[in-house]
C-alpha cells in the first residue's frame, strides 16, 4: 500500500488539485467497464422526454400532425384547377368539425408511459409529473374540441386543475389519459381527465387487486436516529383514519351528506372503465376560451364546430351529410370555411361574432344555446352542480 501511494504521489505530485481531478475523471471513465458506459447511455436516451425543448415538441406535436396532413392534402390536389382546389381544401377543413356530435361523447385519448424521468424514489409516477403530462392530453383535446376556434386566433386559458390520486402508476407502465367534457357555464369549460392503466393479463376484466406494502417497523430505541421512510404503501391505503371532530356550527354537513360523499368516493375507486381499465388518477380542469383577452362562451365555440343535441326521436342522426338546423347559420359566419359559397369569404365575420357579435343576440334567440338543449342541457346541469360544489369549497378555503 505504501509503495503504491508513493508511485501515485511521484506521478501526480506536480499537478494542481483541479488538474488532478480532471485527469482522474478522464482516466476513470476511460477504463470503466463497457457495461457502465452502456448504462449511462441508456439512461441518457430513456430520459429524452426531459431534454431541453422536448416538452414543447411533445405538446405541439398534434398541431404539427394536423398541419402535415393538410399540407399532404393540398399537395395531392396540386394539379387540379383553382376552384376545385379551394373547394376540396375547404371541405377538408370543415371535416375537422364534429358536426352532429354530442359534446359529452367526445373522448380524446392520449397514450404514454411512465419513464424514469417522471418517477420518484417510490418507483412510480411522481405526483408532480401528472400536471406535466396532462398538458399534452389537454392540448390534444382542445384541438379536437374547437378546431375552427383556433383558426380565428382563439386560445384556451387554464384557470385551475384539481387532482385526486387513487392508485400509483408503476415505473415503465403504459397508461392513458382519457379527456372528456364534464360541464360548462357562461365562462368556464370543465373537462375531466382519467389516468387509466390496463389490467395485467390473467386478471378478470375490471378487477384490480390492490397491493399492500408492509413497511419494516422503525427502531423504537431511545437512541435511534430520525430516519424517514423512503417508500410509501402501494395501492389504496387500508385501515382506519382518525375522524375529524364534529362541529356544531351551521357549516358542518349532515351525516347523510357525509356518508353520501364517502359512498361516492368508494364507488369511484372500484368503478372500472368500459374496457376494464383501472382509474389511477382523476383530474378536473377549468379552461376558458379566449380571443385576445375577450372571453367566448364555451357553448358558442361548441356549436360553431358542430356539436349539438340529438335529433328528434325517429329522425336521422345529424352528420356532415345531414347537418343540424343551426349549421346554416354557422356556415354564413364561417365564410371561407363553407365550400358551397359562390364568392371567396373570410373568417373575419366569425371572429367578430366571437368577440362581440354574440352579445347583441337576445337571450331567447341564441341559436347556440338552442343547439345544445334537450338532453345535453340536462347533463350539463348535473355536471355543473358537482363543479359548483368544488369551486365553492376552493373559494371558502381562501378565507381560512
Amino acid at each position: 500500500m505504501a509503495l503504491a501511494l508513493a508511485v501515485v504521489l511521484r506521478r501526480f505530485g506536480g499537478l494542481s488539485p483541479a488538474d488532478l481531478v480532471r485527469v482522474l475523471s478522464a482516466r476513470s471513465f476511460q477504463y470503466a467497464p463497457k457495461a457502465i458506459k452502456y448504462i449511462v447511455g441508456f439512461l441518457f436516451l430513456v430520459q429524452i422526454r426531459s431534454w431541453p425543448l422536448a416538452w414543447h415538441w411533445i405538446v405541439w406535436r398534434p398541431v404539427f400532425a394536423i398541419r402535415g396532413r393538410y399540407l399532404l392534402h393540398r399537395l395531392s390536389n396540386i394539379f387540379c384547377s383553382a376552384q376545385v382546389r379551394r373547394q376540396r381544401n375547404l371541405e377538408w377543413l370543415e371535416g375537422l368539425s364534429k358536426v352532429g356530435s354530442n359534446p359529452f361523447d367526445l373522448l380524446v385519448t392520449y397514450r404514454t408511459w411512465a419513464g424514469p424521468d417522471d418517477c420518484d424514489f417510490n418507483m412510480h409516477l411522481s405526483n408532480s409529473s401528472y400536471p406535466k403530462r396532462l398538458d399534452c392530453a389537454r392540448f390534444m383535446f382542445a384541438l379536437e374540441f374547437g378546431p375552427t376556434f383556433f383558426r380565428v386566433g382563439g386560445w384556451m386559458g387554464l384557470g385551475a386543475t384539481h387532482f385526486t390520486f387513487l392508485r400509483e402508476i408503476p415505473m415503465f407502465s403504459h397508461y392513458e389519459m382519457r379527456t372528456s367534457i364534464m360541464s360548462w357555464d357562461n365562462k368556464w369549460n370543465y373537462i375531466v381527465t382519467r389516468f387509466v392503466t390496463k389490467p395485467k393479463k390473467g386478471r378478470g376484466k375490471g378487477k384490480h387487486a390492490p397491493t399492500h406494502y408492509i413497511a419494516s417497523p422503525p427502531s423504537l430505541s431511545a437512541e435511534a436516529a430520525p430516519t424517514p421512510s423512503l417508500h410509501t404503501a402501494n395501492g389504496i391505503a387500508a385501515g382506519t383514519s382518525t375522524p375529524c371532530p364534529s362541529s356544531s356550527g351551521p357549516s358542518s354537513p349532515p351525516n347523510g351528506a357525509s356518508d353520501g360523499a364517502k359512498a361516492l368516493a368508494a364507488q369511484l375507486l372500484e368503478r372500472p372503465e368500459p374496457d376494464g381499465a383501472v382509474i389511477n388518477c382523476l383530474s378536473v380542469s377549468e379552461v376558458c376560451c379566449k380571443i385576445g383577452r375577450i372571453t367566448v362562451p364555451p357553448a358558442l365555440v361548441m356549436a360553431v364546430d358542430g356539436f349539438c343535441a340529438g335529433p328528434p326521436q325517429g329522425a336521422q342522426a345529424y352528420s356532415h351529410t345531414n347537418p343540424p338546423p343551426h349549421w346554416e347559420t354557422v356556415r354564413q359566419l364561417r365564410g371561407d370555411a363553407h365550400a358551397t359559397l359562390g364568392s371567396k369569404g373570410s373568417l373575419k365575420a366569425l371572429r367578430d361574432f366571437y368577440t362581440r357579435g354574440w352579445r347583441e343576440v337576445p337571450e331567447g334567440e341564441r341559436w347556440w344555446e338552442t343547439a345544445l338543449g334537450a338532453e345535453v342541457e340536462e347533463r350539463r346541469l348535473r355536471g355543473l352542480r358537482c363543479m359548483q360544489a368544488l369551486r365553492r369549497g376552493m373559494e371558502e378555503a381562501r378565507t381560512i
